[in-house]
């Protein structure tokens, strides 16, 4: 059963949280220890930090899980406002983390996610395809 997602909010940014997408490889945590805090209960607290500091900390979660939002609709930081070209990076050991305008349809064609940021699954244990989910850890998975 996919778990629900949590939104977290200021006056100047909003950020949401997909418990489904993330493979914990905390650039969040590392980024902003003072927002990003899986050991509190909130562990998200936007009001440690400025807004730009927390929309730049969110583009660089490389699964998406991470996601922030202006109130005004502005684009949340200078990373999400350009469009870059594709990217795919293996993480060794781990999932392919593909950055830049994507869309991920299944085999009959139907939209899975467009998104700009994704981490596929390299080791065929996920039980969320094609997303990563961890499973590589337990496995053993190397490549």
């Amino acid at each position: 059963m996919p778990k629900r997602l949590q939104r977290y909010e200021t006056d100047e940014i909003a950020v949401t949280f997909d418990p489904n997408r993330c493979i914990h490889a905390a650039a969040c945590v590392r980024g902003l220890p003072l927002v990003f805090d899986p050991k509190e209960r909130r562990w998200v607290r936007l009001e440690h930090a400025t807004a730009d500091d927390v929309a730049a900390t969110v583009a660089r979660c490389p699964t998406g899980a991470l996601r922030a939002y202006r109130p005004d609709g502005a684009p949340a930081s200078v990373v999400e406002a350009t469009e870059p070209p594709v990217t795919v990076r293996a993480r060794r050991d781990g999932p392919l983390y593909v950055r830049g305008p994507l869309r991920i349809q299944t085999e009959a064609g139907e939209l899975l996610v467009e998104d700009e940021r994704v981490a596929l699954c390299r080791c065929g244990g996920t039980g969320n395809a094609p997303f990563c989910d961890g499973s590589h850890t337990a496995r053993g998975f190397t490549g």
